[in-house]
């Protein structure tokens, strides 16, 4: 049953600050509140619920994209939340170069199957759309929605075909969450034809240490669950004990994708800035080594060398961005556009 996270006393140990950012920005289920140890003010779920919560309360979020609703981010991808699923429907049939959509909500997996049917069958109707992406954090956050949901289930495993697939793109932050439950939503979808991925903002507090990351990528590898990317977070000013700069996260991530095998070494560290997905490549020398993926083609995959302060935390944070930008086939090109 989901509730208001401050039923039952277990936020007692908050500030009133945090706890008024958790009445406000959460409902959460008995099952999600009891892995966290209320007792231990350091733990991290209850540290990734209390900065999420600050983000929400300003309106940051791990994916900027998803404050502008329905979005054709690249030429054949397009963003659509379910609560815009009519309009949006009906410019994807018009554009036969859309082969891809993310179905968000913010969590897509929140709205009823029945009406959630609806949108799948639609896209499924379009001939041009290939894959289809379910945004949800249920899988970890509430399990039983999935593997109890025979309908939903039997949805997917209609819809997800070896030349058309349905992917669950979930969030996991940490080890933690990949209980026995979300093992049994995990297997629920393999078994339903869906193919399942995983990103994780770094926060601190939560996972900011490689080790824990390591052991983050093994319990992902053995639950079928492919570790895709690491996230870093837009900076939050009003709850900046949770800020990392992007020397730290880098390291951090670098670290943990040393000691891991081969699946690991493949993880994307990137930032979802409102022009597109910036990729970190490397830092080093005081300088940011990233590549642009451009939301607009004709900028998507440029090289940059940009100039990294210390205490940079952000793309915006980075400077001489307009000296340095090289696309793949070597060719410099100058572009203002960039932050």
């Amino acid at each position: 049953m989901v509730q208001p996270i401050a039923d039952n006393g277990r936020t007692t140990g908050l500030s009133e600050a945090e706890r008024e950012r958790l009445k406000k920005h959460f409902r959460v289920n008995d099952y999600y509140l009891n892995l966290i140890d209320w007792d231990d003010p350091k733990d991290p779920i209850r540290k990734h619920l209390v900065a999420s919560a600050g983000e929400a309360h300003h309106g940051t979020r791990e994916d900027d994209r998803e404050a502008y609703g329905f979005m054709h981010l690249y030429q054949s991808m397009v963003l659509l939340p379910v609560s815009q699923a009519a309009e949006g429907l009906a410019y994807i049939a018009e554009h036969n170069e859309i082969h891809k959509v993310v179905l968000t909500g913010g969590d897509c997996l929140m709205l009823g199957t029945s009406k959630l049917r609806w949108i799948i069958e639609q896209l499924r109707e379009i001939e041009h759309v290939g894959t289809i992406r379910l945004d949800s954090r249920l899988p970890v956050f509430n399990p039983m929605r999935i593997y109890e949901d025979q309908e939903l289930l039997d949805l997917i495993h209609k819809n997800s075909s070896p030349e058309k697939r349905i992917y669950v793109m979930t969030t996991i932050n940490h080890p933690r969450e990949i209980t026995a439950e979300a093992k049994k939503a995990f297997n629920a979808l393999h078994q339903a034809g869906a193919v399942v991925m995983n990103q994780t903002p770094i926060v601190k507090g939560v996972n900011n240490d490689p080790l824990l990351l390591v052991k983050l990528i093994d319990q992902l590898s053995q639950a079928g669950v492919t570790p895709y990317s690491f996230v870093i977070n837009r900076p939050n000013p009003s709850y900046p004990e949770s800020n990392l700069s992007l020397q730290t996260i880098y390291s951090i991530v670098q670290q943990a994708k040393e000691l891991t095998a081969e699946l690991g070494q493949k993880i994307r560290l990137q930032m979802a800035h409102t022009d597109g997905k910036i990729e970190l490549l490397d830092i080093e020398g005081g300088k940011a080594y990233v590549k642009y993926h451009h939301y607009k083609e004709e900028g998507s995959g440029q090289f940059m060398m940009l100039d990294c302060p210390p205490e940079a935390s952000w793309l915006d944070d980075l400077s001489g961005h307009d000296d340095h930008i090289f696309y793949l086939s070597g060719s410099p090109k100058v572009n203002k556009g960039c932050s």
